[in-house]
């Protein structure tokens, strides 16, 4: 009877190893994604983890299952993004996904060797992260939304919803690489179309909006650009708040921020580049090197109106823009 029950114990054992040993071993072969996203925490909805997580499914990935992905939010905060990204590298994931200017720096800087694809708002060229696009040349590839060169659309757009001779605020964040680029090309778009325009800069983590706006009412400005970046998206609901009650229409970069209440955005379906970014991921697990993956732009861009922020303000939008809009918020 003892010898049965030795022999059960055994067997119970060995199962028990080798069940541990296949964890273990399907541990080291699952390839692992470390992305940082720039604002929200662990558990909060976010339309770009699901479009990423929505770009690898259709690509044949199921988290957990056939991949791992090591999620970090920075919640607004662009200090947070270096540690993250240095963390990746000491995890040694298969791939770094950089999905704004600070964590696409970073992550060149941490690494020489680890596959980066980026979604980089500038130009990449320009800003010394691939050598081409046709022909990236190291580490890193991607796409390129370069929301910096349709700045002059956005302020075009401005001029279309105002006719008259405008003082235009530039609200943007004084530490963010991204918005420095932003602020030079709004600059020169405002010159073209003959528009005044003043710098209201913002510092994190806790910006002094009170003072902000109380300089946009001192300076009796006519309209507000939103430079988009993390800590303007982390308080974009008390920036049109106030921008609201202030009666002041604002031109934004991004769908999402007309969403949380600002007047009109202009750009690419972010969403859309996040499924694109999950192409590059299977194709680099797929044994392609980012060097000999050309950088992708999109060739489709959408303009979101908010309808209820139009009324609030006061602001009537023009027939021709109406039906320009992909998406009107009511």
């Amino acid at each position: 009877m003892k010898a049965k029950v030795t022999v059960s114990v055994i067997v119970i054992l060995i199962l028990a190893s080798f069940c541990l040993t296949e964890a273990q071993q399907t541990a080291k072969t699952t390839p692992r994604i470390g992305i940082v996203f720039a604002t929200g925490a662990p558990g909060d909805p976010s339309p770009w983890v699901d479009a990423f997580k929505q770009g690898l499914r259709d690509v044949g990935y199921v988290e957990g299952k056939n991949v791992f992905i090591e999620s970090r939010y920075a919640e607004g905060r662009l200090d947070r993004m270096p540690p993250f990204v240095n963390e990746f590298v000491q995890q040694k994931v298969d791939v770094i996904v950089a999905v704004n200017n600070v964590v696409i720096r970073a992550a060149k800087q941490a690494t020489k060797t680890i596959p980066i694809v980026m979604i980089s708002s500038v130009d990449p060229v320009a800003a010394g992260y691939v050598e081409s696009f046709g022909h990236p040349g190291g580490n890193i590839t991607g796409v390129a939304w370069l929301l910096r060169d349709i700045s002059a659309k956005r302020v075009e757009l401005l001029k279309e919803l105002f006719p008259k001779p405008l003082r235009v605020g530039i609200l943007w964040d004084a530490d963010g690489p991204g918005p420095a680029i932003a602020v030079k090309e709004y600059e020169a778009a405002a010159r073209d179309f003959k528009m005044e325009l003043r710098s209201l800069a913002i510092r994190g983590p806790n910006p002094d909006f009170a003072g902000t706006f109380q300089t946009a009412k001192t300076a009796r400005l006519d309209a507000l650009l939103v430079v988009a970046n993390p800590l303007v998206a982390e308080h974009a609901k008390e920036i049109f708040a106030r921008a609201a009650k202030e009666r002041l229409p604002s031109m934004t970069e991004e769908g999402r921020f007309v969403r949380a209440g600002g007047l009109l955005s202009y750009g690419p379906s972010l969403a859309e580049l996040y499924r694109l970014a999950a192409t590059y991921v299977d194709a680099i697990l797929k044994g392609a090197k980012p060097a000999n993956l050309i950088v992708k732009q999109p060739d489709a861009f959408e303009i979101f109106i908010n309808l209820k922020t139009a009324k609030q303000i006061g602001v009537k939008i023009p027939q021709q823009l109406l039906v320009r809009a992909n998406e009107l918020i009511e």
